[in-house]
Order: C-alpha cells, then structure tokens, then sequence
C-alpha cells in the first residue's frame, strides 16, 4: 500500500519521501533495491545519527531499510530520548516534501515508537480478516501514550485492505470496522484484493506500471485524493 499511495501521490505533482522503517524492508525490495547491496540504511541514519540515505525510484524518493533495523529496538534501549531519534532524523528533509510516508513496522516497539513521534498524521491499514482486528486495541492505546510526547498527533482514518467481496467472511469483517470505527474514525473505501499487487512486488513496481488497466488502481486513486483533499 505505501509503494503505490506514494507513487499515486507522486503522480499529482506532490514531493513525497517514502521511509521503510520495517526490519523487513518489505518496501524497499517491492522498489527493486537489493537489501544485501545497501551500505547506507535508515538504521544508519537513526542509530549512528548519518545523513538520510536517499534513492530515487519512480518519481519517489526512498529511504530503505535492511535487516540491522532489527536490531535497533535493543540499542535504542539504551539511549536518552529514544524515542526522538526518527523525529530528529527527519527534520532536516522534513520541509522538502508535502508527503513523507513511513512504513511502520507490525510490532509495537522502539521503532514504531518512534515513528507515532515523529508522525503528524496516522493512517491506519486493516486487513478484512478477523485476526487483524485483534491488534488495534493495543495499537490505539499506544497512540494515546504517545501523544505524551507528540500531543498533535492525528488518526486520519482507517484503510480497510485485502477486500475479496466474493468471500463472506471477508463482506462481514469490512462491516465490522465500519461499525467499529466509523462513528469516530473516517473508513476510506476498500483496497480491493488483487493478484496483480503480488505481480507488482515481484516485478518491484507500483502496480499502476505493472498493471494499468487492474480495478484496484482505482482503490489506490481514491484513497489518493482523500488525502489530498482532506
């Protein structure tokens, strides 16, 4: 979702930074960079306090991650006002974009901690599974301790995902966010599930240049402009 939100973004004359702040780097190899060839990292930028490793990819720019990132929630431990290191990191570029998108990491540790901080605004994904319901209680009371430190923090809404409205467990987990959230969250529309997102990850391209005429681009575009306009 971050790879092809940024790229949508991009596509309408906006600046945007994309910063994969996940031990997985999941987003960093969907853009075609090879984890095993970066010398320069955000874990460098956060933990060794370097400039921000910038790569441009598609009109985007890109600070990836690797696997030492893992590693960072124990050494931030450690540190005096860990959990300002990200929000530090960022501040230099932070004027030299209208989107900066980090993607977090599933877990609730030092990293994530630091990427509420430093975050203005927090767009939320939710899978329309069940067991991906289970983990938004502690996620929302994690938010409330961060705005100790980040008291502007905002929850722009929640994005449902992997929408398959063929499969009725799917149809009834979409209406239990709605039902969930929506009295006191906006509930963008679906992203629909799709092979061609798979395809694009493989082919390490936003699935709008992998597969231009897939419906679910159309999902991508929406949630786009909701942002724009919002």
């Amino acid at each position: 979702l971050t790879r092809d939100l940024g790229y949508e973004l991009a596509q309408s004359n906006q600046k945007v930074l994309l910063v994969d702040a996940d031990p997985q780097a999941s987003l960093t190899e969907f853009l075609g960079l090879n984890t095993d060839q970066i010398e320069h990292s955000l874990f460098d930028a956060v933990i060794h306090r370097e400039a921000l490793p910038i790569h441009r990819l598609h009109g985007m720019d890109l600070v990836p991650a690797t696997i030492d990132l893992a590693t960072a929630d124990f050494l931030l431990n450690a540190e005096i006002g860990r959990e300002l290191r990200l929000r530090e990191t960022l501040r230099p570029v932070k004027e030299n974009y209208d989107f900066i998108i980090i993607d977090a990491p599933p877990s609730l540790g030092n990293i994530s901690i630091n990427v509420l901080v430093a975050a203005d605004e927090i767009l939320i994904p939710v899978q329309c599974e069940i067991k991906a319901l289970r983990g938004t209680k502690h996620l929302f009371d994690t938010i409330e301790k961060v705005r100790l430190l980040n008291p502007n923090l905002k929850i722009v809404g929640i994005v449902p995902t992997l929408l398959d409205a063929r499969t009725r467990l799917n149809t009834e987990t979409y209406e239990v966010i709605q039902n969930r959230f929506g009295s006191r969250l906006q509930v963008f529309s679906p992203i629909r599930r799709g092979v061609a997102f798979a395809e694009a990850a493989a082919r390490a391209l936003p699935v709008q240049l992998h597969a231009p005429r897939f419906e679910g681009i159309s999902d991508i575009k929406k949630l786009a402009e909701g942002l724009l306009n919002g």
